[in-house]
């Protein structure tokens, strides 16, 4: 049965400290056998957006950092361009959201990089057995490590139900091209007798998809790439969807998408999953909106079913929090399918199938550090 080690959140006195515990957790623990003296070792994590205030926070990926080089490995920090960015946009967007939330030498001894490149086309296909994708283009730097660290800051998500290690490492570790694979079932629904025409989603489509004709949202099918995340985010009035056959097909491919990142890796892969500021978006979103339970700590291990399947075992065994989306969707009791009541979409149904398709167990065994 998978190990889970879980850091909880609360801090009782001096000694108990957070990311101490933590960076002895990953000194003692799996990570030390991931990677022989001298290897590279890639940090992938999420910068988030710059307009949001959800993402994990730095001193958490300077332990990651410390911890690999007590390790005798050598880091290098990595993350991959989103799908609103265009290489016009690389400065103006990434750099700044990299600057703004304390990515910097100061902070984490050097500097991250993007693992596709400034234009998102440095990759690496990988062809890979799964029941959606034949293949997917890996992030370059990242297919080139001899092992990766992949660290989730954990949040609902709208396609998936949990962005998590699945998540971050079959969407985050990809190149542009191979987002759009792993996007391209998504394809927005417009609810007419919603909409109000006020235009908000041709504003934020950032590739020019959605138009308005008699204050009508229409969609360009040939210019939508699946980036579903900016007109959804974008509607103030609820009237744009993502149909449920859409979302079932893009958690398989975040799937077999993470599994061709694992064989590119070799299967030196390790997963972070960091449960503070859990919020009901992931990174991604321009907003991040309040969290909607209490910070519960930092939970790690070398199988990323496992890693998600505990991590939706403390979300619902937590209470939610008043004011929040959980308050929203009658999901403050604890209990199971919180974050299907959130979503509407089970992430339990992704996790099954990676099991399916051998990524990992659904099993796990917790160990509180």
């Amino acid at each position: 049965m998978p190990a889970v080690h879980f850091v909880g959140a609360r801090e009782r006195y001096t000694s108990s400290n957070v990311i101490e515990r933590f960076k002895g957790a990953l000194e003692k623990g799996e990570l030390h056998d991931l990677f022989s003296q001298g290897d590279l070792v890639a940090v992938k994590f999420d910068v988030g957006e710059k307009t949001a205030l959800g993402y994990v926070r730095p001193p958490i990926v300077k332990a990651i950092v410390d911890a690999i080089y007590s390790c005798d490995g050598y880091p290098v920090l990595l993350d991959t361009l989103n799908m609103n960015t265009k290489a016009s946009d690389v400065g103006r967007n990434w750099l700044e959201a990299t600057a703004l939330h304390g990515f910097s030498v100061t902070s984490l001894g050097k500097s991250p990089m993007l693992a596709d490149g400034y234009t998102g086309e440095e990759e690496l296909l990988v062809p890979v057995e799964g029941g959606e994708l034949g293949g997917v283009e890996v992030a370059r730097a990242i297919a080139e490590s001899h092992a990766l660290v992949v660290v989730s800051h954990v949040a609902a998500h709208p396609f998936a139900g949990l962005s998590g290690a699945l998540v971050s490492c079959g969407v985050g570790c990809v190149s542009l091209k191979g987002k759009g694979r792993v996007h391209a079932p998504l394809r927005p629904i417009f609810l007419q007798d919603r909409c109000d025409g006020c235009g908000e989603c041709e504003r934020h489509c950032p590739h020019g998809a959605v138009s308005l004709e008699n204050n009508e949202p229409q969609l360009d099918e040939k210019s939508c790439i699946g980036c579903a995340y900016y007109c959804t985010a974008a509607c103030p009035v609820g009237a744009i969807v993502i149909g449920r056959s859409s979302t079932m097909r893009f958690q398989k491919r975040v799937v077999d998408s993470a599994m061709a990142v694992n064989t590119a890796l070799k299967g030196k892969v390790y997963y972070v999953n960091v449960l503070i500021d859990i919020c009901p978006y992931p990174d991604c979103y321009p907003f991040s909106d309040v969290p909607f339970v209490s910070d519960q700590g930092i939970l790690m291990s070398s199988d990323p079913v496992a890693l998600d399947s505990a991590t939706l075992s403390v979300i619902d065994e937590a209470p939610g929090l008043p004011g929040s989306i959980a308050e929203e969707c009658d999901a403050l009791s604890p209990g199971r399918g919180k974050l299907f009541h959130i979503t509407g979409v089970d992430p339990k149904e992704m996790i099954l199938y990676a099991v399916k398709q051998g990524l990992g167990q659904g099993d796990f065994r917790v160990f509180k550090v």
